[in-house]
């Protein structure tokens, strides 16, 4: 693919209050940018700031209708994220690099179609980071933002009503750091950690089975092979009350309770949903 090299000239420096921690750090200014055969023409970058505290700000505009981002540290695997735009093409967001101090390649790709499977190249730059990211950004948490998000969506069919469709929404509409299909944020160990509502639980062939107080048994199975669902409430230790969808012949959202506890065979992994963008 033909590349051609355009100057980049950045006027504006913006440090983000929330990042600073401790003395003023350096700052080191992106001048160029590769742009790949009709990319320039696509997209149109704000003034970048690079700073050394493993973030940046992408912000401008895009005639694209879906805009991705890939930031591949020298000698570790690309990971990639769809910037939101608005409605006229224009975004804003703050990008949390966490792979730590080195060099990255910080490459665009769009497309005219929101969704498709196919994408063009659109430009590249590098970036040099010197400083990790500050502790409270590395795992920013959003479990308060997924739990507002399935507030809205109970009662109705999220994406094509399959259990994975809620995490997915959750997960994209607040810009979460997660790697498809089910690496759904920080593992958890549900023995030792604090368990929250907002959290996402992944099941494989689990069942329980419970005695209740009438002297009935109870079964439940989640998961043939695979189910997902938010942690809407938590009632105890292993005890929660669960948003999903396609469950018990529903293809909507609805919330039921199970109690992990009691389980008598299967898997299931809990998993804390953390910040990958920041909205500026």
């Amino acid at each position: 693919m033909f590349l051609r090299r355009i100057p980049l000239h950045i006027l504006l420096a913006l440090v983000v209050g929330a990042i600073l921690v401790g003395p003023a750090v350096a700052q080191t200014y992106n001048d160029a940018m590769t742009w790949y055969d009709g990319g320039e023409g696509k997209l149109s970058l704000a003034p970048t700031p690079v700073t050394n505290l493993s973030s940046i700000v992408f912000a401008g505009t895009t005639t694209q209708k879906d805009l991705l981002v890939t930031v591949t540290k020298e000698g570790a695997e690309a990971h990639s994220a769809h910037i939101p735009l608005a409605a006229d093409g224009s975004f804003n967001v703050l990008y949390l690099i966490k792979g730590g101090i080195g060099t990255y390649a910080i490459t665009f790709f769009g497309s005219p179609q929101k969704g498709s499977a196919k994408y063009q190249g659109l430009g590249v730059f590098t970036l040099t980071v010197a400083e990790v990211l500050p502790a409270e950004l590395l795992n920013l948490e959003l479990n308060g933002k997924i739990s507002e998000f399935v507030d809205k969506v109970l009662g109705s069919t999220v994406g094509r009503g399959e259990c994975w469709d809620l995490a997915q929404e959750a997960l994209d509409t607040n810009l979460a750091d997660w790697t498809r299909p089910l690496t759904f944020g920080l593992p958890l160990d549900p023995e030792r950690a604090e368990i929250k509502a907002g959290d996402i639980v992944q099941f494989r062939n689990l069942k329980t089975t419970e005695q209740l107080s009438d002297k009935t048994t109870r079964w439940e199975t989640l998961g043939s092979p695979d189910h997902t669902a938010v942690i809407y409430k938590v009632l105890g230790k292993k005890h929660y009350t669960l948003a999903h969808q396609n469950v018990r012949g529903k293809r909507r959202v609805i919330t039921s309770d199970i109690n992990l506890a009691k389980a008598t065979s299967g898997e299931y992994w809990i998993y804390r949903p953390v910040a990958l963008m920041v909205r500026q």
